[in-house]
């Protein structure tokens, strides 16, 4: 995070440090709103000084998310933190500079990284001046190959250059321009980026952490009848772990009204086919893996929206079904929604969704998103049906049970929900169902039990 002076980016700082320590102690921070917390953030109490500064009742000014930049009026527009202290302008330069130092201070957090020199990362540097040498040979004539692999995959032509995606030079010619850049031999080869003969003439992709620092780099075989083991090719010596979703860093560079809902699909070269079709917020997963803490981080970002559309394969139902667990454990998440697989039929991902049947149809496949708690409790219900075998619906319902029972507090609206759709596809009240339900699972006084005894007693109830 550090600026073009060697000290800390200020806007980094004020956004990764202070803005959630505010949050934590906006009561403390600023106190003429009588702060008070309620399910989304603060609301402010102090009528007089609402009424006097605002001219609105204090229930109408709310701060908001997890880490909000300043209050909003409802029916009027936001305020940021720093304008407030600076007389409703937002500062700029070295009011801007003051402005993060105070409320770093009612924060309570230190403003001595801002002073203190920190080192250049030069492989970081390297990264990216080696992917924009790739993005240029994309460009160039070397580049026919990729591109004309791009154009069948369905990127426009006219999108390419544009296309945030780069082909590996031979290694010659990397090295030649990564010394003209001032790097030396040793500098190059710690790297990673030529520790793989395979690599050269391959599309290539830059991974970023939120604020576009490159975290590592893909490459793609042009030749899909490589041996698809070997098909995605990472930098050695550089994890995803720890790293956001691909593309996140795009789209958080959009103005926040705009970035409110994200879309997760699994494959790298989706993203770019997308948003080359003028779809910008989206980003993938990268495979089929999720962790509680990549929800965390969203809700964290400001993300209140997620739309699940994964591939339509077994990997991509269970990769979906992972998602939603993990969502579910997170501390917070954004609301999960998922396009169930099978409304892609019969493309197998969104990339080919969009080369067959066009990006006028994007818009309403999402149309088609649903409640990822309620689809998760429908794959738990597989195989009943109101004409099913009592013990058949039975069973099912201890499988749904089980699991709606094991979610947070947060997300009661959505088991509620869950739990009605269950009732119909099993053929039983809502009514039997939530009596059965909160005697077997949702009674915090019961001991834990297998996910077998717990199937069966919800038969022994119904």
């Amino acid at each position: 995070m550090a600026g073009p002076n060697g000290r800390e980016s200020i806007v980094d700082y004020y956004t990764d440090v202070v803005l959630p320590a505010l949050a934590e102690r906006l009561d403390a921070a600023f106190p003429e709103f009588g702060w008070r917390r309620d399910a989304r953030g603060w609301v402010a109490t102090n009528e007089e000084m609402t009424h006097r500064a605002l001219g609105a009742r204090a229930s109408r000014v709310v701060a908001h998310g997890p880490a909000p930049r300043g209050f909003l009026v409802h029916g009027a527009e936001p305020m940021l933190w720093t304008a407030y202290l600076n007389g409703g302008t937002p500062p700029r330069g070295d009011d801007f500079v003051r402005a993060v130092k105070e409320l770093a201070a009612r924060a309570g957090v230190d403003t001595a990284p801002l002073e203190r020199p920190v080192e250049r990362d030069r492989r970081a540097e390297l990264l990216s001046d080696f992917f924009t040498v790739c993005q240029t040979e994309l460009a160039s004539d070397r580049g026919a190959g990729a591109r004309a692999y791009l154009e069948r995959r369905g990127v426009p032509s006219a999108g390419i250059d544009g296309s945030g995606l780069g082909v590996v030079p031979v290694r010659a010619r990397a090295s030649r321009a990564l010394a003209e850049a001032g790097y030396s031999a040793d500098e190059i080869r710690d790297a990673g980026i030529q520790a793989d003969s395979r690599w050269a003439g391959r599309l290539v992709g830059a991974w970023r952490h939120e604020r576009g620092r490159i975290g590592t780099l893909w490459a793609r075989a042009i030749d899909d009848s490589s041996d698809a083991g070997a098909r995605y090719l990472y930098l050695r010596g550089a994890t995803r772990t720890g790293l956001p979703p691909y593309g996140l860093a795009d789209v958080l560079a959009q103005p926040v009204a705009e970035r409110s809902e994200l879309i997760l699909v699994e494959g790298l070269i989706d993203v770019h086919h997308l948003r080359a079709r003028g779809v910008t917020n989206v980003a993938a997963l990268g495979g089929t893996g999720t962790r509680p803490e990549a929800f965390e981080r969203l809700a964290r970002l400001g993300f209140e929206r997620v739309t699940l559309c994964l591939d339509r394969d077994e990997p991509g139902r269970a990769a979906t079904a992972r998602a939603i667990e993990h969502a579910a454990r997170a501390k917070r998440s954004p609301s999960i929604f998922v396009v169930d697989p099978e409304h892609l039929a019969p493309a197998k991902d969104p990339d080919a969704f969009i080369r067959e049947r066009g990006v006028e149809r994007w818009a309403d496949l999402l149309g088609k998103g649903e409640c990822g708690i309620t689809w998760r409790a429908q794959e738990l219900l597989e195989g009943a049906a109101p004409e099913s075998a009592p013990a058949v619906r039975r069973n099912a319902l201890g499988r749904a049970g089980a699991w709606l029972g094991a979610l947070p507090a947060r997300l009661a609206l959505e088991q509620e929900d869950a739990l009605r759709f269950s009732a119909e596809r099993c053929g039983y009240s809502s009514q039997a169902v939530e009596r059965a339900f909160r005697a077997r699972y949702w009674s915090e006084a019961r001991p834990e039990r297998s996910a077998r005894e717990t199937s069966c007693s919800v038969a022994q109830e119904l």
